[in-house]
């Protein structure tokens, strides 16, 4: 057995293979010097061969030259087995990592081989089961920090309720089930009363741990199915689908009355005084939109805080 047979034998796509075939596959082709940095395959170009690591390394990028390696592929691996196998132009650019040699085998010999040596088919079968394996992986984790950073997008920091932003984007899908199935979409909107005056002398850190003292008001008094969202600044709006104005009413009374006496506690442990809150409530009807629902709310919030403030307006 030539040297070149012995490292053929030590590849994934050929191991246990009789030497016989070994030898037949060394005589088809010598093995190729690439330099580090030297493009061996690319999307915008047709491909024959899968190619054997011999030695060196080879790294895959999607996209770009430029992008992160998705995959490094070290001695005894193979690149081009997809684009060989379906006809088509590799899905990704395969680059030298440092100076390396392969051995390229041409897709008629593949083909052959796999039509023909039972060792070969399983090889490529368990190589191709692996690669979808990895990108599945791949995905999976992708989506979850894609899931991540939508999260991060879509919650305030401070109060990890809603943002802006979400709302934004979900009022008018909620709006529009709301009145599809003939159900009321309730709007409270929650304003701390004399906030300014409470962040001038408990400081902004003071500020700060009554609004999420709030925040977990509200995230405990509402349905499993509403949404609690920070509006702006010491603003809060909450969603109560398929409720009827009633119902919309008594909420944001619990709301008010938990408010009153829920404790606010400083960053150092010691205790804050409370705050109390108005709210302003509306219901939406067939003609609602997601603007006039929240100015009529908002006009409910103007007479709470005229009116002497910790009440609720509807």
């Amino acid at each position: 057995m030539t040297y070149l047979t012995q490292e053929l034998a030590q590849t994934e796509l050929l191991s246990n293979l009789p030497d016989s075939i070994l030898e037949q596959v060394a005589g088809h082709a010598t093995p190729r010097l690439l330099a580090a940095g030297e493009v061996l395959l690319t999307p915008d170009q047709d491909n024959a061969y899968v190619y054997l690591v011999l030695s060196g390394a080879l790294t895959i990028h999607f996209d770009t030259l430029d992008s992160p390696a998705i995959r490094e592929v070290a001695p005894g691996g193979s690149v081009g087995e997809m684009s060989v196998m379906d006809g088509t132009r590799p899905s990704a650019f395969v680059v030298a990592k440092v100076p390396s040699r392969v051995f390229g085998i041409h897709r008629d010999l593949i083909q052959e081989m796999v039509a023909n040596t039972h060792s070969v088919a399983g090889n490529l079968l368990r190589l191709l089961t692996r690669w979808l394996k990895e990108n599945t992986h791949r995905i999976v984790r992708d989506r979850l920090q894609i899931q991540e950073l939508t999260d991060h997008v879509d919650v305030d920091a401070l109060t990890r309720l809603y943002n802006r932003r979400w709302l934004d984007n979900a009022m008018e899908r909620l709006l529009e089930q709301s009145i599809k199935g003939q159900q009321g979409l309730g709007v409270l909107l929650i304003d701390v009363d004399h906030f300014k005056q409470y962040n001038d002398t408990h400081g902004h850190q003071g500020g700060d741990q009554a609004l999420v003292a709030l925040s977990n008001v509200l995230k405990t008094t509402v349905r499993p199915y509403d949404f609690a969202t920070r509006y702006g600044g010491e603003e809060f709006l909450v969603l109560l689908p398929n409720t009827t104005l009633p119902e919309a009413i008594a909420t944001a009374q619990r709301m008010c009355d938990a408010a009153q006496s829920m404790a606010v506690v400083s960053p150092t442990g010691s205790r804050l005084p409370g705050i109390t809150v108005s709210i302003g409530v509306a219901v939406s009807d067939a003609s609602s939109t997601p603007q006039s629902l929240v100015a009529a709310a908002d006009a409910k919030l103007y007479l709470a805080k005229h009116g002497g403030r910790n009440s609720v307006r509807f």
